[in-house]
């Protein structure tokens, strides 16, 4: 009878201990995570504020980076200043890019995209209807311009549509699209379908918006990014950030007139009017989470088609390797709930050897 009651009073009491130890590490988490103060994060965005960073403008004001710990600035973009150069060399901890990012990877910079915040690109094809031009075939001979952020999706669109460089008069760097059209220094110019000039012209009937997706070019608009040394040094901040981005993604697109109050209260450095705020809102969310897709998500299939269309401009090579580029928020995941499973399973054995030592005791 001895036996059994001392084995089971030491089973239930090295279990308790285990326990303890297993849950330490998680109240000492959840403690440090009330008294540490927040982490200072700097994300350089690539253009002036406007509704495509939403998701950012959201997370910082609902309060969704303070409780991941962080203390987030956002810088917009200025004159000379790089993305891909700032994330890298350490003046930003996060950036955003188009799918240009992979091509600036391959050019040496070490950069990782942790989400796409735009499922697909904004880039259309803004046409003049006069003559005779109703889709992207009637371009042959035509003069059609782009800038050096569109060139690349409309020169693939062109292609993928069979018209090659040559069966067309291609008129690069145009500064001023509106002026450029209405001036009819070009028939066609690259755009971005959220631009005010969109939404003024291409309701007109004078116009036409084509988009590269009717080709079947589809790249990802908007992408999120961190360089490889902040993923492997601050990995719990840099998912803890990304999780708080796309929470605030998921806000701004349900709530997108209270975000536009946000940006001409306080982020209307373009002095945007209501009206175009509102416009470039309903454009983004069609491209930032379509219907069946959850937000930020990417694959590495539509990387690989993306690789083949900068491939086809001679910017890539076609085997251009993705391994570390392309993040998995599961990668790692469990970390946070190690402590919970460790506890749970040692309160398992805390009651199996309290079990046993009854079992014995009957038995004796």
């Amino acid at each position: 009878m001895f036996l059994p009651f001392v084995f089971g009073r030491l089973a239930v009491l090295l279990g308790a201990c285990i326990l303890l130890a297993g849950l330490a590490p998680l109240a000492a988490q959840a403690q440090s995570g009330l008294s540490r103060p927040r982490q200072a994060v700097v994300v350089q965005l690539a253009w002036k504020y406007q509704f495509e960073f939403a998701a950012f403008i959201a997370a910082l004001e609902k309060g969704y980076y303070r409780e991941a710990g962080l203390d987030v600035v956002l810088r917009e973009w200025s004159p000379g200043v790089d993305v891909a150069q700032e994330v890298s060399e350490g003046r930003a901890d996060f950036g955003t890019l188009d799918s240009g990012l992979i091509v600036a990877r391959a050019n040496g910079r070490p950069l990782v995209a942790l989400a796409a915040l735009l499922q697909h690109s904004a880039v259309g094809l803004l046409v003049r209807s006069q003559g005779g031009v109703g889709a992207v075939s009637d371009l042959a001979g035509k003069r059609i311009g782009s800038s050096h952020d569109t060139r690349d999706e409309v020169l693939a669109y062109l292609a993928a549509s069979g018209l090659p460089p040559t069966a067309f008069r291609h008129v690069p760097e145009i500064g001023d699209a509106r002026r450029a059209l209405l001036a009819d220094q070009v028939d066609a110019i690259g755009v971005f379908i959220g631009d005010d000039l969109v939404r003024e012209l291409a309701g007109s009937g004078d116009y036409l918006l084509l988009l590269p997706r009717s080709a079947a070019i589809d790249l990802y608009g908007s992408l999120l990014l961190t360089s490889e040394s902040v993923l492997a040094s601050q990995a719990s901040m840099v998912r803890a950030f990304r999780s708080a981005t796309l929470k605030g993604l998921d806000y701004a697109l349900d709530h997108p007139e209270e975000l536009v109050d946000l940006l001409l209260a306080r982020y209307n450095t373009q002095k945007k009017t209501r009206g175009q705020l509102l416009f470039e809102a309903r454009q983004i969310r069609d491209l930032a989470r379509p219907a069946g897709v959850e937000s930020g998500a990417m694959t590495i299939a539509r990387w690989r088609h993306i690789v083949d269309v900068y491939a086809g401009q001679g910017k890539l090579d076609p085997g251009t390797d993705l391994l570390g580029f392309v993040y998995d928020p599961d990668a790692g995941s469990l970390g946070p709930f190690v402590p919970w499973l460790l506890g749970g399973g040692l309160l398992g054995l805390l009651i199996v050897g309290w079990g046993a030592g009854k079992f014995l005791a009957r038995r004796t």
